[in-house]
């Protein structure tokens, strides 16, 4: 009897694994866009990836997911996906979830930098000021201290107007607060180097999404994060390629406990809970 049980879940669990798929489906936004597997050890999460939104980030994340033919016959000729046995290196409970950083790439595959997809006026980062009428900063900048303030505004705005050195910037401190009173969110972001496109949609890091991890603009490559709340901090610096739309109790299970890659020691990478068996597009 034993026997007959074990046979009969195995002959299910295709039948399972494609109704996942199938509701999966249902719940896409566009049928045509492509619709992912991230096969973890918490379970399945389906992303629909945005490639009317970031084509050529979308076309890039594919390609790392899937196997590659090296087209060495007197070897293996298919090298493994990117992220096939890689972790969740780095989690903020509440925030997020990140993985796919190629540090921690065993495969030591090559991968592409591509540039930022971003329409910041889809976000209305346009029109959010970066200074409010009562003083304060506006709170999607995230500016916490002096440091942050100075290198998201100040250092930046200085360069675009040729100051330089203290005796400068207490002498042009009425066209220094004019600036700032002028500037939008979107306006403060390109001072850093974020290119901005108006000709496609575009959507804001909400619970849920996928996005790409950078070290600043056009600098995305393999490595991403999904987002467990919103985040709208974090608009207008990273490109979003898709969404969850089965899975997000995988994702919230992920992201009960803090990881910081910082910290990890060498037996930590091999901890249950964030290991990623494989990323393919199942549709």
């Amino acid at each position: 009897m034993r026997i007959l049980i074990v046979i009969s879940l195995v002959l299910l669990s295709p039948a399972l694994a494609r109704a996942d798929a199938v509701s999966a489906a249902a719940a896409m936004e566009d049928p045509a866009n492509p619709l992912v597997l991230v096969n973890t050890e918490f379970g399945p999460i389906y992303v629909e990836l945005l490639r009317s939104e970031a084509p050529l980030n979308v076309t890039n994340f594919l390609a790392l997911a899937e196997p590659r033919d090296t087209g060495n016959r007197t070897a293996l000729a298919v090298t493994r996906g990117y992220y096939d046995g890689m972790r969740f290196h780095r989690v903020v409970p509440g925030l997020l979830i990140q993985a796919g950083s190629p540090a921690l790439n065993q495969g030591e595959r090559e991968y592409e930098t591509v540039r930022d997809e971003i329409n910041a006026d889809a976000l209305g980062l346009d029109l959010e000021p970066v200074l409010y009428a009562d003083g304060e900063f506006n709170p999607l900048l995230d500016i916490q201290d002096k440091h942050d303030l100075e290198q998201t505004l100040l250092l930046p705005l200085y360069r675009r107007l040729g100051i330089s050195g203290n005796a400068q910037v207490a002498a042009r401190q009425d066209e220094i607060m004019s600036a700032l009173a002028n500037m939008s969110v979107k306006d403060a972001y390109a001072q850093l180097g974020y290119r901005y496109q108006a000709g496609r949609p575009g959507r804001g890091l909400v619970r849920g999404v996928l996005a790409l991890a950078n070290r600043g603009p056009d600098d995305n490559g393999p490595e991403f994060f999904v987002t467990l709340s919103d985040a709208p901090h974090l608009n207008g610096r990273y490109t979003v390629i898709g969404h969850v739309v089965e899975g997000m109790e995988a994702v919230d299970r992920i992201g009960t406990a803090a990881v910081d890659p910082l910290e990890l020691e060498p037996e930590q990478f091999t901890s249950s809970g964030r290991l990623i068996y494989s990323i393919r597009q199942v549709n």
